[in-house]
């Protein structure tokens, strides 16, 4: 074991929904790897593209080649299979060296630095067979910390846990002393985040709670305020990496980069395995996978949800009302299958305050990027299987405070002095390819028109004896009103008619046809449109010669209206070539269109200068930089031979690593 980075790439083969260590993990047959997430690129680009993992495994003996039936993976080397990804520094695996159990005071971890056990005598940590365990015969009764100092207040713990009591056990973070610290433990019926203060134990949160006697991979993620639990149930059918616990606003948390272990007296059932620092970086699905026999290498790729939803076509209404942008967005996710647990959404700006909108024969993908045009907020995948859309705002909020608590911060230096991540290579962007002096928003208000007829057919349509028009059904779509609602069941001999030859010149036989609107749940379409299933009862061919639909409310533009904003008032005209003209699909309400207009125009009027940075993973400040940073995360760049400094956004990351760790991450920054 190195003190570097552990690049550990799992992959269900099974498609089981179950990471299991010995079946799921590749690690040791990945060559290198490449993960890129969020915007990038100088520009930086309006659009985030899906997260993508590129991974190069060891195939010599054509174990990942798909369709070797005898191969120890069998059928199962195939695309759709999920991929994990994460990264992360393990400081101790608590391997004992041989059949004795070992004290892990003293210990050294892997950093060089070493372990403390705060506590009373026989009432500490012993580490066996890859795990530690609590000693709780010591007395008075007391509990116990294990406390390794890994240099970083914030630092993102990565931990296998198994829990075996009933809330004796967890750890402890920014721990100042055994007595002052924030403290986690699992009880049978919830997590709990405590304050612990002297004597005084404030309880801060509670979340969801781990079965008893099943193996966890922990991510407790830190904020200056906040702190998230995420775990991935291992071994066990329906993994997936869930957060179970967010404790926010936390105020005057105790101040110490020592983060480690607890127990309570007496506890010597909860087990800990593999305690590091680090994160998640991927969760998506494979797309490729391609062989090369000559080389004994297979290039597997894999790409986040945002991939799949420009393949999901929406054929829906929204049904109008007061609805925000983040409602929208969470309706266009809903519909194209994803669950509440896929995506985050700030709330946005009200959008939709009159009439319904079709969001009509258009991509998940596309109509998502429709609605952050028109938020002027930001829509990208975090390259954990999830949909973030970003307001505005929240960019706003970082412009106007420069030291925003909330975010984590690095500094980046030109120069390897110090400990901390230094770029050997920054290129620089003015900014002023997205300056903008004009912003145009043009939106439509709706009117309902009442019953108006919406479709007819134009051809004689030939259903068979005993059955009914496709399989599929058939889909009834108008071109002239944006959204149908309440169409009226068709009548026999009223709306439509029958013959039994294709001419319409002989027998009427309307009265064995019946025809059926499909709801929108059998159906998927909904708004401009509807799908029809034809049944014909009788023994022989018809031929359906007229269908008339009727709808009771049929909405439709009224008119089309342009929201300016000009930057200082300038009153500039649209033809300056600067100007931007922004549809709005979802908006007609002329505040929020304004509101819209004059965001973008405040982020956009003037040159926000924009890094390229290349961080060497050689040094260990770069590699815990590259580990750890988010998007929207602030850092300080320090480049003086180059003439750059101040804060900047961070907006995407490329990294590119060999397979004996050597390698490069880029970052793509914008300034604050």
């Amino acid at each position: 074991m190195i003190a570097g980075i552990r690049w550990q790439i799992l992959v269900d083969w099974a498609n089981a929904g179950t990471w299991d260590a010995d079946g799921s993990d590749v690690s040791a047959d990945v060559l290198g790897l490449r993960w890129r997430w969020g915007r990038r690129g100088l520009p930086v680009p309006e659009f985030a593209p899906p997260a993508e993992l590129e991974i190069t495994l060891r195939n010599h003996d054509h174990r990942y080649t798909p369709g070797n039936s005898s191969g120890p993976l069998g059928a199962n080397v195939r695309p759709g299979r999920p991929v994990w990804l994460r990264a992360n520094r393990i400081h101790d695996d608590f391997a004992a060296g041989g059949a004795a159990s070992v004290d892990l005071d003293g210990r050294t971890a892997y950093g060089g630095e070493q372990w403390d056990v705060a506590g009373v005598a026989g009432n500490g940590f012993v580490v066996a067979d890859g795990t530690a365990m609590g000693q709780g015969r010591g007395w008075p009764p007391s509990d116990a910390v294990a406390l390794l100092d890994t240099g970083d207040l914030l630092a993102t713990l990565t931990a296998r846990y198994r829990r075996g009591s009933n809330g004796l056990g967890g750890f402890v973070l920014r721990c100042v002393a055994r007595d002052d610290c924030l403290r986690l433990r699992f009880a049978s019926d919830a997590t709990i985040l405590e304050r612990v203060s002297g004597r005084t134990v404030t309880r801060l949160s509670d979340g969801g709670a781990l079965e008893t006697g099943a193996w966890y991979d922990l991510e407790i993620e830190q904020t200056a305020d906040s702190v998230r639990v995420y775990t991935v149930a291992l071994a066990q059918p329906g993994a997936r990496r869930r957060e179970i616990l967010s404790a926010t606003a936390i105020a005057d948390a105790p101040d110490s980069s020592r983060h480690g272990l607890w127990h309570g007296f007496r506890n010597a059932q909860d087990r800990w395995g593999e305690f590091g620092v680090g994160r998640s970086l991927f969760s998506g699905r494979i797309t490729d996978v391609n062989p090369d026999y000559e080389a004994g290498v297979c290039r597997v790729t894999a790409a986040d949800p945002m991939q799949r939803l420009d393949t999901v076509p929406l054929h829906r209404a929204l049904a109008g009302g007061l609805m925000r942008s983040g409602n929208v967005a969470a309706a266009i996710l809903g519909w194209a299958g994803l669950v509440p647990g896929d995506y985050a959404l700030d709330d946005g700006r009200t959008l939709l305050t009159g009439g319904p909108r079709s969001v009509w024969d258009v991509s998940a993908g596309r109509a998502l990027r429709r609605l952050q045009r028109e938020e002027h907020g930001l829509i990208y995948a975090d390259g954990l299987g999830r949909v973030r859309l970003e307001a505005a705002s929240r960019r706003a909020d970082v412009h106007r405070h420069l030291n925003p608590v909330s975010l984590a911060r690095f500094t980046i230096a030109d120069t390897a002095d110090g400990d901390g991540p230094y770029a050997t290579a920054i290129q620089r962007n003015d900014g002023a390819d997205v300056v903008e002096d004009a912003v145009t928003f043009r939106y439509r208000r709706s009117s309902d028109a009442g019953r108006q007829q919406v479709w007819s057919l134009n051809e004689a349509l030939e259903i068979p004896g005993g059955g009914e028009s496709g399989s599929g059904g058939l889909l009834a779509a108008t071109d002239t009103w944006d959204v149908i609602d309440d169409i009226a069941a068709p009548m026999a001999g009223v709306d439509y008619t029958a013959t039994d030859d294709a001419a319409g010149m002989g027998n009427d036989v309307t009265d064995d046809l019946t025809v059926e609107l499909l709801t929108e749940a059998q159906s998927g379409i909904a708004g401009r449109g509807h799908v029809l299933r034809i049944r014909n009862s009788g023994q022989n061919t018809a031929y359906l010669q007229s269908l008339d639909l009727y709808a009771n409310h049929c909405w439709r533009t009224q008119t089309s209206t342009a929201v300016r904003a000009e930057s200082g008032g300038a009153g500039l005209p649209l033809d300056t070539g600067r100007g931007r003209l922004v549809n709005c699909r979802y908006t007609d309400n002329y505040a929020a269109a304004r509101g819209a207009a004059a965001a973008r125009l405040a982020q956009r009027s003037q040159p926000r200068p924009q890094l390229e940075a290349t961080l060497p993973l050689l040094g260990a400040g770069s590699r815990r930089a590259v580990v750890e940073g988010r998007l929207s995360d602030v850092l300080e760049v320090a480049a003086e031979s180059r003439g750059i400094g101040g804060a900047w956004l961070l907006e995407g990351m490329e990294v590119n690593v060999s397979g004996g760790g050597a390698g490069e991450a880029r970052w793509w920054l914008t300034a604050v």
